[in-house]
């Protein structure tokens, strides 16, 4: 009989542990370790030991910071606009079509390789200031052949016919299978916002129109959003990408789950051997609260947010934030002292998620400030008053220990975290950041100034910074077994159906603007 009930029991406990939700082991529903807290904290700060205590913060007044000096504003050069290869002058942005279909812009391109730019030493002074940054930047390299703006339209023409597909180098493709056809489509958010919002916080602004006099005597014009089309390229295709400190995982989801409370949920992994993670849970909410205080408050420096919690890729530099405090229980905004209140006792709707540390709980509202994106201007000067701020409100509450560290934490869609189940009424979503990065403090180590001859800084370059410029802009990133990469490739049967994941090698051109030229010009621009 003993037997039998020990049996039962086993086959009781193998049947629910058949049954157990994966997604129950992961954020939200499963609290971050303390320890990972506290090192992802450490890692994005730079710092051996991050301020974690909520009344530390308190006192030193980090609750509401503005960085030290403000990021500047710019674009995102449009992939789809052949990015700073764009005339944008000659751009009509209120004609959809324009905005579109990236073939229009590529073919309107190739016209203006055969009819315009080998005429461009004819071009009267006005023309001349419409070239598009790229083209600008060629013209000073004395490179009649416009070789980053060819290497700048190629890269959008090949990604828009073939995608990744366009820059495979090799695959180990079984046989009877084949690579799937590409989506000739092109997102309207793709671009190079990782480049301008990492230089808009790290690189110094350009604030003033530098004019260069060509042989013929002509003048060309680089206005301050020509000069930050060639910085943001720049930071966009460099190695210094791999090297930001980053948290939290990207959602690929348009719509990402929500569970009663608002709250963003994950789903199994679509692909076999995909890791099950919190893409769409995360960023956790202790590690972005700390993180902030420490980088913009603490430090003073700039951080980048996705700001937009799905599949669409959404960066901004941040300016600065600041919270209030609320009480969990009663929802109402307070100090800190009124705001704190003690787990035990406090009917909690997400009891079965906290920390085991957690001994206190606190809500925030922070409200955090950023750079919005705004089209190219030909403005002769630019400084702050010309950036625009955008807003925007997150709620959370933390989870602290009995001396007020932060040791975990949840999204919230309101203040007192209401549950909708079985209610009429959808569950309000949560607003969260999809992940945040930050420039290494010793950033400028990954971009390598070229020794080369003095440059007057009056007409194009000398010869040896046009042969020297050809580096830069052939710069191809290797994505190779050779350096490290186990890239894996879905690949199809060429007929029925099923996929094969394949070990493959990519080689994506990364065209930069050649860091002394640009360098140089940003100086120009600030004396």
């Amino acid at each position: 009989m003993k037997r039998l009930s020990q049996s039962l029991i086993a086959l009781a406990l193998l049947s629910t542990q058949a049954w157990a939700d994966p997604l129950k082991e992961i954020y939200p529903y499963k609290p971050y370790e303390l320890d990972d807290i506290n090192e992802r904290v450490a890692r994005v700060t730079e710092e051996s030991r991050p301020i974690m205590n909520v009344y530390e913060m308190e006192s030193r007044s980090l609750t509401n910071v503005k960085s030290k000096v403000q990021p500047w504003g710019g674009y995102y050069w449009a992939l789809n606009q052949g990015q700073i290869a764009n005339n944008w002058q000659d751009k009509n942005y209120l004609e959809f079509w324009q905005l579109l279909t990236w073939k229009t812009n590529v073919n309107g391109f190739k016209k203006r390789r055969v009819k315009h730019l080998p005429n461009v030493m004819e071009m009267e002074e006005k023309d001349l200031a419409k070239l598009a940054p790229s083209e600008k930047y060629d013209l000073m390299m004395g490179d009649m052949s416009f070789d980053l703006t060819h290497r700048v339209w190629n890269f959008a023409e090949t990604w828009g016919e073939e995608k990744k597909w366009g820059f495979l180098s090799s695959i180990d493709l079984p046989a009877g299978y084949r690579i799937p056809k590409a989506n000739k489509l092109m997102a309207l958010w793709e671009g190079i916002c990782h480049g301008w919002a990492l230089a808009a916080g790290a690189y110094p602004r350009p604030e003033k129109t530098v004019t260069f006099t060509l042989p013929n005597g002509k003048k060309v014009p680089f206005y301050p959003d020509d000069i930050k089309a060639l910085v943001s390229l720049l930071f966009a295709n460099s190695v210094v990408q791999d090297n930001v400190l980053s948290e939290g995982y990207r959602c690929n989801n348009k719509s990402p789950k929500q569970d009663e409370f608002g709250r963003f949920i994950d789903e199994m992994p679509k692909k076999e051997g995909e890791q099950l993670l919190p893409r769409c849970a995360d960023v956790h909410p202790g590690i972005w609260h700390a993180s902030i205080a420490n980088i913009i408050g603490a430090q003073g420096r700039s951080m980048v947010v996705e700001i937009d919690a799905n599949a669409t890729v959404n960066n901004h530099p941040m300016s600065g934030y600041e919270y209030k405090w609320f009480n969990p229980q009663s929802g109402k905004v307070g100090t800190l002292a009124e705001a704190v209140i003690d787990l035990a006792g406090y009917e909690d709707p997400y009891k079965g998620n906290r920390s085991p540390h957690a001994k206190k709980l606190v809500g925030v509202e922070m409200e955090i400030h950023f750079l919005a994106w705004t089209n190219p201007k030909d403005r002769p000067t630019d400084s702050e008053a010309d950036d625009k701020i955008s807003k925007q409100k997150f709620m959370y509450d933390l989870e602290l220990d009995q001396q007020g560290n932060i040791v975990g934490g949840q999204w919230r869609a309101t203040k007192k975290a209401e549950s909708f189940a079985g209610s009429d009424n959808s569950a309000p979503s949560v607003k969260q950041p999809d992940f945040f990065w930050v420039t290494p403090k010793n950033y400028m180590t990954y971009f390598n100034n070229i020794n080369l001859p003095k440059w007057d800084g009056k007409s194009i370059v000398p010869a040896s910074w046009k042969q020297a410029s050809i580096g830069a802009h052939s710069f191809t990133y290797n994505v190779t077994r050779d350096y490290g990469f186990e890239e894996k490739c879905t690949v199809i049967p060429e007929e029925g159906r099923g996929s094969k994941e394949v070990p493959c090698e990519f080689k994506y051109p990364r065209p930069q603007p050649m860091i002394n030229f640009v360098n140089q010009l940003v100086k120009m621009s600030r004396e």
